[in-house]
């Protein structure tokens, strides 16, 4: 299916489809848990203080008729030793309408913005159990798996249901 996607920056207004996407995708306990209204509120708060400090992107694809598909989050951040690194921490679509090439154009995006930026290295983790590892579609976009590397976690503040 060839669509025409918008990739845009995201706005408040964009909550409650991203609220929609995760729920959809039901990768993190803790949103399952909490309400729709919480969880819009949270991505709310997190896109203003996004739009604030310019330290991060939050993309959105948009198809023709304003529904948003999918989404990324990419944060940027001094690497003293060779400039500026970007983070991917979020890259998510629909899966009523996976795999029709919006992740594809989200992260294509993302490596043009990080050109523009001068951004020495994109990083992600990607866990194993996750589609997108399974199918490589990281590793078909010329992503590459540090296996000698390890992604540790911290958990400093569990966030609270409401």
């Amino acid at each position: 299916m060839n669509l025409e996607i918008t990739i845009r920056d995201a706005r408040l207004e964009d909550a409650e489809a991203i609220d929609t996407i995760l729920r959809a995708v039901g990768w993190y306990e803790r949103i399952n848990k909490e309400t729709s209204a919480h969880t819009q509120a949270q991505v709310v708060q997190r896109l203003t203080q996004c739009q604030h400090e310019g330290t991060h992107t939050i993309l959105v694809a948009e198809l023709p008729d304003g529904t948003v598909a999918g989404y990324s989050a990419v944060h940027w951040f001094p690497a003293l030793s060779r400039g500026i690194d970007g983070y991917v921490s979020e890259l998510f679509v629909h899966p009523s309408i996976a795999d029709r090439g919006i992740g594809t154009l989200l992260l294509d995006s993302i490596k043009e913005q990080a050109a523009r930026k001068g951004c020495a290295r994109l990083i992600l983790m990607n866990r194993r159990d996750r589609e997108s590892y399974r199918r490589g579609f990281y590793a078909s976009h010329g992503w590459e798996e540090l296996r000698e590397g390890a992604f540790f976690t911290l958990t400093l503040l569990e966030s609270k249901s409401a």
